[in-house]
């Protein structure tokens, strides 16, 4: 049964322009890595003879901004979909629990985020290749580099389902999600803890932690979530 809801869900966003953000998301990041470059290249590869290092470095800029602004338009259209067309009482009318609604909806913007992740691994290579910079000396850092958002990201992602599933006017989860995602990124002197800020810390010595700890935390949020969600009115 849960994978039939999970089957539905993606039915309707098939639809819907979202599978198309997951390509134009990393196309943004890389594409704006590039003009980066191509202004300053010289600048840069001084600044850093480790150029794969570099490289990350400079993508670690832009990357967490575009990935949780990512995870907010995802959360938000997921959730946007049963309001707009006021489907809520049909759907939850079935033989379904509505644990296994919400979680479908929760399972669908991180498979997307992880889809999102892959392709941002193939433009980060792609990338590398076009500046002249040879295969990446480890693939494992590379790959450790492009999916630390996705693991460091889940408890923001988790609050703005969770806020998304609440609020039937999206552009209160929405205005949240982007004031958060933009205004976090620069303020890199708040407390460790605040995990609105772990996407930005992929050059921490504690990277790992935080992606430990963003999986637990993000767990615990999406059940917070849910119970909320199976306990609430919904129009």
């Amino acid at each position: 049964m849960f994978t039939k809801i999970l089957q539905a869900e993606c039915i309707k966003l098939k639809r819907k322009w979202l599978w198309f953000l997951l390509f134009l998301g990393p196309a943004g990041v890389i594409g704006l890595t590039l003009v980066d470059y191509s202004v300053r290249y010289e600048y840069l590869i001084q600044q850093n003879p480790n150029v794969w290092e570099g490289l990350l470095h400079e993508l670690n800029i832009t990357l967490p901004i575009a990935f949780l602004l990512g995870g907010t338009i995802l959360a938000s259209n997921v959730a946007h979909i049963e309001y707009h067309r006021s489907s809520w009482k049909q759907l939850l009318s079935l033989p379904v629990s509505r644990l296994s609604v919400y979680t479908a909806k929760f399972v669908v913007v991180m498979f997307m985020l992880l889809i999102a992740s892959a392709v941002l691994l193939i433009g980060i290579f792609g990338l590398g290749w076009w500046l002249g910079f040879g295969l990446p000396p480890s693939w494992k850092t590379l790959f450790v580099y492009t999916f630390y958002p996705f693991f460091s990201a889940i408890p923001f992602v988790a609050i703005q389902i969770w806020l998304s599933m609440l609020f039937k006017n999206q552009s209160r989860s929405l205005a949240l999600g982007i004031v958060m995602s933009v205004t976090m990124s620069g303020m890199r002197e708040l407390p460790s803890w605040f995990f609105w800020q772990w996407p930005m810390l992929v050059f921490s010595d504690y990277r790992n932690t935080y992606m430990i700890t963003g999986v637990i935390i993000g767990v615990f949020l999406y059940a917070a979530g849910a119970l909320h969600f199976i306990k609430k009115d919904v129009a």
